[in-house]
Formats: C-alpha cells, sequence, structure tokens
C-alpha cells in the first residue's frame, strides 16, 4: 500500500507547477498522475495539434434540430494543453479578478496576483516594473521585422482603422481598450515551452518527486470529510495510492468529472449516473464557461504564406460597450494543417490564413457531467455557446468589425480568396445574426466547473484557497475554480494560479 504527502493529479499547465512545487520542500513525498505520455520537444510555434496527446471529447450546444456538436480536444500529455495549445501567453486583465474578488474571493484581486503573474516569467522583450526576467516561463513575440507579409496587413488594416500600437499586451490598458499588439508567446527561439518543459523536467532528479505517466485517475477515495487516496488504472491496470491530501489538477472538463466519480457533486446526478453521494456539491460541473470564436478562413495568394513559421505574431483587441476590451481579434497565418473537415477539404492542402472574433468575457454558462460511472464512458459537455443574448449581439458587432479590417486594401490582397462569408452575410442584420450562430465555436478553454468562492454560497465549490468546502484536505487546482473565464487563452492564469495556490500549500 503507498502512501505519500500529496498525490497531484493531472500534469498540466497547473498539475505540473503544483508538483513541482510541492517537491521542492525538502523530504515531501509526491506523486504526479497523468493519464497521458510525453509529447515531443522542440515544437515550433508553426505546427498543428498534436495527435494522440489529447481527450478527444466531444462538445455541444443549442437544442433540437438546431444542436451542433464540435471535437473538444484537451491536453492529455505531460504539460496538458500547454504542450498542444497555441502557445499564447496573454495574461488575464484586472477587470476579470476584480470579478472574482467580488464573487468572494479578495485573495484574487489583481494588486494581489499580478506580482505572481511577473514571478512566473522571464520576459525577453518587455523589461520593467510588472514584469519578470527569472522565471520558468520564457515570454517572447515575434520581432515585427520579422513578420509575413498576412501579420503586417493585419496591423496596417488596424492602423487605418484609427486602433493604435500597443507596446505590451500584458500591461494593464493605460490609454484606450481598442488596439493592436505583439502576441506574446510561452516560447524560446521560436519554440515553444510547456509547463513540462519549463516546471517538470528541472526537478525529475529529485527524489522527492514521482511522475507516473499512462496513469489514469478513476476516482478520489473520500471517507467522511478526509481524501485519503487515488484510485487509478496504469496501463489497464487497477491501482491505488493513499496520501495526506489529494490535489486535482484535471482541468475545466476533467476535474468536475473526477470529482463526480468520487461522490462529489450534485447528488440527483450523480445518482441518475450510477455513482453514490458522498457530499451533495451542486456547483460541480456547473458554470461552464468557454470563449466563443467566429471565424473567418482564407486562402492567401502564392508566395504570401510562409509555412512553418509562428501562427500567432499580431492581434487586436475591441471595447464594444465603451469600457473594458471584451473582443480579441486573433490573426493566424501560415497554417498548413487544418482540423476543420469543410474548411480542409477546400484548401486542399494551400496554406491557409484566418481572422477570429473572440468574446473574451461571455455571459452564457454551459455544464459538463458524467454519463455513467465508468471512467471510461464519455462525458456530456454542453457548452451553451452565444446563448445569451448579449454575447450573440457582442458576436455580431465583432464579426462586422472583422469584416471591415479583412475588406481593407492591406489585409484584403494578403488574405487573398475568403471562404464561406460574403459581403451581403455580414451587411444583413438577420443574416448576420443566423450565420454568427451557425459558425460560432469553442475555443476549448473550458472554465468554472468547480468555482471557488465563500462556502455560505451553495453554487461554490472551492474556497479561495483551492479547498474543497466539504473535504479540506482535497484540494483543486486548475481552470475550473475560476469564477469568470479571463479574458485571454488561460493558460498563462492557469500557471499562476498554480504557483499562488502551492504556496499556500507548502
Amino acid at each position: 500500500m503507498e502512501t505519500w504527502d500529496d498525490i497531484v493529479v493531472g500534469a498540466g499547465s497547473a498539475g505540473a507547477v503544483m508538483a513541482e512545487r510541492l517537491s521542492a520542500l525538502p523530504g515531501r513525498r509526491v506523486l504526479l498522475l497523468e493519464a497521458g505520455d510525453r509529447a515531443p520537444h522542440t515544437r515550433p510555434l508553426g505546427r498543428a495539434t498534436l495527435q494522440g496527446a489529447n481527450w478527444e471529447h466531444t462538445a455541444g450546444t443549442g437544442a433540437g434540430a438546431g444542436r451542433r456538436t464540435f471535437a473538444y480536444p484537451l491536453g492529455r500529455a505531460l504539460g496538458g494543453s500547454s504542450a498542444v495549445n497555441g502557445a499564447i501567453a496573454l495574461r488575464a486583465v484586472p477587470e476579470d479578478f476584480d470579478a472574482w474578488a467580488a464573487a468572494g474571493c479578495p485573495e484574487w484581486s489583481w494588486e494581489r496576483v499580478a506580482p505572481w503573474y511577473a514571478a512566473i516569467e522571464s520576459d525577453a522583450d518587455v523589461k520593467g516594473a510588472g514584469h519578470g526576467t527569472d522565471g520558468p516561463v520564457p515570454v517572447s513575440r515575434v520581432a515585427r521585422s520579422d513578420w509575413d507579409p498576412v501579420a503586417t496587413a493585419f496591423l496596417d488594416a488596424c492602423r487605418d482603422a484609427g486602433l493604435p500600437w500597443a507596446d505590451d499586451l500584458n500591461a494593464p490598458p493605460a490609454g484606450p481598450a481598442d488596439c493592436v499588439g505583439a502576441v506574446p508567446s510561452n516560447a524560446r527561439g521560436g519554440v515553444r515551452v510547456s509547463t513540462a518543459e519549463a516546471y517538470l523536467d528541472p526537478a525529475r532528479t529529485r527524489p522527492e518527486l514521482t511522475i507516473r505517466t499512462g496513469a489514469h485517475a478513476h476516482r478520489v477515495l473520500v471517507r467522511g470529510d478526509r481524501a485519503i487516496g487515488v484510485e487509478y488504472a496504469r496501463n489497464g491496470r487497477p491501482a491505488t495510492a493513499h496520501a495526506d491530501r489529494v490535489v486535482l489538477c484535471a482541468g475545466g472538463i476533467g476535474t468536475p468529472l473526477l470529482l463526480s466519480r468520487s461522490g462529489l457533486g450534485p447528488a440527483a446526478r450523480l445518482t441518475a449516473a450510477g455513482v453514490e453521494p458522498v457530499h451533495d456539491l451542486p456547483g460541480v460541473g456547473a458554470n461552464l464557461s468557454d470563449h466563443p470564436v467566429v471565424t473567418v478562413w482564407a486562402v492567401p495568394p502564392d508566395g504570401v504564406s510562409r509555412p512553418g513559421a509562428p501562427w500567432h505574431q499580431v492581434m487586436a483587441r475591441l471595447a464594444t460597450g465603451g469600457g473594458a476590451a471584451d473582443i480579441g481579434l486573433f490573426l493566424a497565418a501560415n497554417m498548413t494543417e487544418v482540423a476543420i473537415p469543410v474548411v480542409a477539404g477546400i484548401l486542399r492542402g494551400r496554406p491557409a490564413a484566418a481572422v477570429s472574433a473572440m468574446l473574451l468575457a461571455p455571459d452564457s454558462r454551459g455544464s459538463v457531467a458524467l454519463r455513467s460511472a465508468d471512467p471510461d464512458a464519455p462525458p456530456v459537455i454542453d457548452l451553451a455557446l452565444a446563448a445569451e443574448t448579449t454575447d450573440r449581439e457582442r458576436l455580431v458587432l465583432a464579426t462586422r468589425r472583422l469584416w471591415e479590417l479583412l475588406r481593407s486594401g492591406p489585409l484584403a490582397r494578403a488574405m487573398g480568396r475568403v471562404l464561406l462569408w460574403t459581403d451581403r452575410m455580414v451587411q444583413d442584420d438577420a443574416m448576420l445574426r443566423a450565420s454568427v450562430t451557425k459558425f460560432v465555436a469553442p475555443m476549448c478553454h473550458p472554465a468554472g466547473t468547480a468555482r471557488m468562492g465563500p462556502s455560505q454560497d451553495p453554487m461554490s465549490v472551492v474556497d479561495q484557497h483551492g479547498r474543497v468546502h466539504a473535504v479540506p484536505n482535497l484540494l483543486v487546482c486548475d481552470a475550473s475554480v475560476m469564477p469568470v473565464v479571463p479574458s485571454a487563452p488561460s493558460n498563462l492564469t492557469c500557471i499562476m494560479l498554480a504557483t499562488r495556490v502551492a504556496a499556500w500549500a507548502s
């Protein structure tokens, strides 16, 4: 019977950090369980998502005849989604953390989290107050002199539209919310650096840390108000490990599923799935938030694309309501591998470019739940993308702004032939609303499904230190605890969050 001080489940953006930080304590015995294996090192930023290194989930949105389904891949490897995502190293904005604090989590105000963002990074380009120089995560931007023609045209179009240049998209806005700037990446020399490389590789020789890959956690063993261990399967064989504390870092989908299989969740729904409830926690699996996105694809003229070059070099932010930026316009260029069958069929191997309007702070909420008690059964993921009228209307406005940029001279010439979208679709209000509903898709940034909050809030699952209300030696530390999804891809915020929770847990 194995016994550990800590068992960390999931070696992704948060879990790799948590295991490294806890194992830095002399004599502490830490077991890290990861269902996947090691993703290849030295992956250039101009490469597509790795096949076989993901949880190949399926998610849906809408109801009845209008329901749509999507592939919903999330990282299943050492480094988790940080090993397979777009490697965009954007911070959340102060308004996000104001919302976290307002939800009963004052430890997560912007003033308290900003130093932790700086602590995790080593920014190669931006120096001075608010930025780190010796953290584990390298942050860099493609120099404008090295941008491809499509990125340069995007910048020209934004400037023609009156968007000012932002020297640092990771700084709190000091001027207009609308801006354009270089995309920061967790990369060094054009090669991504996942949390596996940044955190686990330097810690591998520690006797305090044991890493097991191919280890799929089935459930947490809970006795009364104590977590006593984890049941898992490794290479098809069942195993059990006991610990003084268990830390779940399985992500916005994996963590609520694991809690539910452990009997921690909404009692009626657990019973219906064949799981005996241990503690009734109605917030588990609720409050699912993801960034909805509308994307316009194009085929640049011959010679414009640079296959193998980084996809993400420049982006813009827009404020549709006059306050904080609530739309991100992300350019992706030089793409030779596209996972969308319809678009791939049209491209026939030619390089593609795309501009996406991403809603940064969506109001719509979905859910994730067990299909059955079987750990290998696929989950039921309801994204409820743009279900709220406020989200649909903001996406309509954002798509119009995106289209104006695309049809401007500089970007129109560089992007070339636009696929599927037309001027008529965008100009007609009814057609545009229908098109947004038809084409909206998820960014696979699930958050909020085990959100933090005070114990008197019946829908909160953990306190602001990550402790499950009913089981205080069971911690959750990943995007699932975020009360509001960050106004940015969530990878960097997960790393920051794990660094801070680990400091409390040490």
